[in-house]
């Protein structure tokens, strides 16, 4: 660490001696960084060295000290600064993210590898965020950091390795990050101390040990996102409309910037990205809008491997056995005393690729058998190159056209809109090329097939090599689905998605088809609330039967839909809840029902008895026969509704549930029928800000907004919307209003902490200057040239 920072003050002396001398040293990167109103950045440059320079600086002027913790993680040294019990933002053991993260980021030469296998401008671009980063930390000083890492041990500058371990970590986030724990456990059963790791779970309501039935949608649950796309026959001016709207965590680096980026005639791009992306990854620019949503495509498979009775370290693979092959890796832990010491873990790996177990999942290392993963983005080093065809497309057609024959989207739809009036929505993604009837064949047993594959990813027979993935010569990674295989829709209505399949992107067109495996989605299966809801104000909205004027989609109402906060899960389920609260067997929860009938069916800050709802519905959900119309493939906007209250036993359940909800509130110290803005909040600080929205994948609410209850505080925000974008094209331009809604910084002193918070919570649209007279017109205009 001494060595970095004397390297990192001799060039900032270098640094100083060229400001002072003059053209002694050439100028590797400059560019402007322009404010705007709510801090945002935009920096515009000459190449794409200095563009990503220019990100880098701004970013770590709004996010240094969390973006810097993260850097810690991601090479696998949280234990040695922190000590092994503690917890990563996002909750995991800090002892296994280091051991796990030494098994894939501790080699640096992949990574290295894979960021030269980019274009030359994504390089530079790259490399530039991590000089401008780097940058910043010269000119402000650890002393003078803010407080959260203010004089830190921990921060030091960063290299083009820590990056690619950034992106590498982003890439594994929706597969096999998910099975650190896992992985770390997996251990053969001979081996001490592997028993308790491995044992098997309660067995599920399907009778199979070791599987719990809710993993899969806990999975998926956590991060979403809403994407709807209005081509010409849907808006009133007859151009494109888009509605992005990601729902990720609120704290960390899943967490959005919003930024613009500029090249003079070669980029021009504006939206949000993940922390450390030189790029846009969800934005416009004066031609196309785009969003992502989560997929439900698995970027993964397991793979169970017969074992050598003799051995549980070799497997079968076409009647030959084969070595597993370790990996040790050792970390260094922080004592109590401030000392540190060694502490080392072995991973088993086989050529599919690393062993992990689950205490939730029927996957055991025995005797017998053992599981690995296969992963389709360990590699996908097409990433950066992907997102920059993304932002430099002029319409969706060549939005279609990069995904296609890149394939470097690594768990994401794509839904978008032009200024010409198209809608699309695809999910091209890296996904396994594995044909139904491969899959079929090579799932090993019924636990696979009926339980575990119907709602999680492909379980293979690692014994044959003809259960291997399918190789296409049209992708561009062996293994992978090639991107003309997979689906998209192009429309002039409506394109959308909320993180459920393909199938009813648009319901008047089916996208289905038989060579589309299903690891790229279930056809026919349930529609998670949201999904529901957003089709359903679509059909209405160009029906014109929503109550609002017209029967098209304009700025304007579009965002009135998307924060309406309306739950159309109150809207299936209350005339049965009334009928509930009519019943003898409904006596002792008449504070319950009252306030329920004097709920106003929204999420919003005045909303009484929200909460109460929302308590309710969750344990009401999971009792048996529980609807009284069960979900219809025929009908699956509207099915599953109402509540069988015409039956005794669902009914007691129901009071049961609607008795428990009320105690769970006024445990916590809260009223059953306070308003919902003075009950659910995100701290800025010490300031509570409220928070209008709900749970939107079984309330119903398009305003996505997860949160936990804090006894004697409330509900807490955790994740959800996000960034959030209605970008409209017109005759001059796109017009784009929207919110970051946790805000552009992270530092508690920054003006910016709170500033578009305070805006999403009032329901007051911000408006996102793109032009150049807008940019320099904006009230809060500011500019600062930054060179080295």
């Amino acid at each position: 660490m001494k060595t970095r920072f004397a390297r990192a003050a001799v060039l900032a002396a270098l640094g100083m001696a060229a400001i002072h001398a003059g053209p002694a040293l050439a100028q590797t990167y400059s560019a402007e960084i322009r404010r705007t109103s709510f801090g945002v950045p935009h920096i515009k440059a000459a190449n794409y060295g200095s563009l990503g320079y220019g990100v880098g600086y701004a970013f770590a002027q709004d996010n240094f000290c969390m973006i810097a913790d993260e850097f810690v993680t991601v090479r696998g040294e949280r234990s040695r600064h922190f000590g092994e019990s503690g917890t990563t933002p996002y909750g995991r053991n800090n002892l296994v993210s280091d051991f796990y993260y030494a098994l894939m980021n501790g080699d640096a030469a992949p990574l290295t590898a894979g960021l030269n296998s980019m274009s030359a401008d994504m390089r530079a671009a790259f490399r530039g965020w991590v000089a401008g980063y780097n940058r910043y930390l010269r000119d402000t000083g650890v002393a003078n950091l803010p407080a959260p890492c203010k004089d830190a041990a921990w921060v030091r500058p960063i290299d083009d390795v820590d990056m690619m371990r950034l992106v590498r970590r982003y890439l594994l986030e929706a597969s096999t990050n998910n099975f650190m724990e896992g992985m770390v456990a997996a251990k053969p059963p001979t081996a001490a101390g592997a028993g308790a790791a491995q044992k098997l779970g309660p067995k599920s309501d399907a009778g199979i040990p070791g599987f719990d039935q809710d993993f899969w949608p806990e999975w998926r649950y956590n991060i979403g996102s809403n994407a709807l796309a209005l081509g010409r026959d849907a808006t009133d001016n007859g151009k494109g409309l888009l509605l992005g709207n990601p729902h990720f965590p609120w704290s960390g680096t899943l967490r959005f910037y919003q930024f613009h980026i500029t090249i003079p005639n070669e980029i021009d791009v504006m939206g949000g990205s993940l922390s450390g992306f030189p790029l846009v990854n969800i934005g416009f620019n004066k031609d196309v809008a785009w969003s992502h949503t989560n997929d439900v495509a698995w970027h993964f498979t397991i793979y169970r491997l017969k074992l050598d009775p003799a051995n549980p370290t070799k497997y079968v693979y076409d009647g030959q056995v084969r070595d597993m092959t370790t990996k040790t890796v050792t970390v260094q832990v922080r004592n109590a005393d401030g000392t540190l010491s060694p502490k080392s873990n072995t991973f088993y790996l086989s050529h599919f690729g690393p062993l992990t177990t689950s205490t939730a999942l029927p996957i055991p290392w025995t005797s017998q058998y053992a599981f690995a993963i296969r992963e389709t983005n360990m590699d996908n080093w097409r990433i950066g190159d992907q997102w920059l065809a993304i932002n430099k497309a002029a319409s969706t057609a060549e939005i279609k056209k990069a995904l296609q024959s890149i394939v470097g989207i690594p768990w994401v739809n794509t839904t978008a809109a032009d200024k010409d009036g198209n809608a699309f929505y695809g999910d091209i993604s890296t996904t396994p090329n594995l044909s139904r009837e491969r899959q079929s064949l090579c799932t090993p047993d019924v636990t696979f097939a009926v339980v575990f594959s119907l709602k999680g990813p492909a379980v293979l027979d690692g014994s044959r090599s003809d259960c291997e993935w399918e190789v296409d010569d049209a992708a561009p990674q062996a293994g992978l689905l090639p991107g003309a295989r997979m689906p998209y829709i192009e429309r002039t209505d409506f394109a959308q998605n909320s993180n459920d399949s393909y199938w009813l992107a648009n319901p008047a067109v089916s996208s289905y088809r038989w060579d589309i495996p299903a690891t790229v989605g279930v056809v026919p299966d349930i529609q998670n609330m949201r999904t529901r809801i957003g089709v359903l104000q679509a059909q209405a909205r160009l029906a014109g039967t929503d109550g609002l004027s017209g029967n098209r989609f304009s700025l304007a109402n579009l965002q009135q839909i998307a924060l309406s906060n309306r739950s159309l899960t109150a809207d299936l389920f209350m005339a049965d809840v009334a009928a509930l609260c009519a019943l003898p067997a409904a006596s002792g929860v008449q504070a319950e029902c009252g306030a329920l009938s004097a709920w106003d069916r929204k999420y919003d800050l005045a909303s009484r008895g929200a909460h109460l709802f929302r308590e309710f519905f969750n344990t009401a959900r999971n009792i048996a026969s529980v609807y009284a119309v069960p979900f219809n493939y025929l009908d699956p906007l509207n099915t599953p509704r109402g509540f069988a209250v015409s039956n005794a036993t669902v009914a007691t359940a129901l009071v049961a549930a609607l008795k428990a909800a009320g105690d769970k509130i006024r445990a916590a110290g809260l009223a059953i029928d306070a308003p919902l803005g003075t009950v659910q909040f995100t701290l800025r600080g010490a300031t509570p800000i409220p928070v209008h929205g709900g749970e939107g994948d079984y309330l119903g609410i398009y305003n996505k907004l997860s949160s936990v209850l804090v006894p004697n505080v409330g509900y807490v925000i955790t994740t959800g919307t996000s960034y959030i974008q209605t970008v409209q094209f017109t005759d001059s331009g796109p017009n784009a209003q929207g919110f970051l809604t946790y805000s552009n910084s992270t530092n508690p002193a920054s003006p910016h902490f709170a500033d578009q918070t305070q805006r999403f919570s009032a329901k007051q649209w911000i408006a996102f200057p793109f032009t150049e007279s807008a940019i320099t017109s904006d009230p809060a205009y500011s500019t600062r040239t930054v060179s080295e």
